[in-house]
């Protein structure tokens, strides 16, 4: 056998793996500046997402069928209850999530 050969199968072998764990799965996180601990309806709700890392797109699920895109995002909510915010972090193919509740008061 080659040894030229083996030597260099082994070395694209070992890169092609390299190079697929070094893909790092995003993470999640974000923060409310504004509308936390409740806040009252028609009053913005605001988030970020500047915390999350190996991302490069960012989706907001309100809680109430409303969304957005960005790393920031603002958001009113017309009516009063209990609601849960969900941030879908992408990046590389591969995405996480992480949510936080929020109050909303008359």
């Amino acid at each position: 056998m080659n040894t030229s050969f083996t030597r260099l199968s082994a070395a694209l072998l070992i890169s092609g793996l390299w190079l697929t764990s070094c893909s790092k799965k995003p993470d999640a996180c974000f923060t409310i500046e504004k509308g936390i601990p409740s806040s009252k309806v028609n009053d913005e709700v605001e988030v970020n997402a500047g915390c999350a890392s190996d991302a490069d797109s960012f989706v907001w699920e309100w809680g109430d069928g409303a969304s957005d895109t960005g790393i920031k995002a603002k958001h009113k909510y017309n009516v009063a209850g209990n609601f849960t915010i969900k941030l879908t972090a992408k990046g590389d193919g591969k995405s996480a999530s992480t949510s936080k509740p929020v109050t909303i008061v008359q």
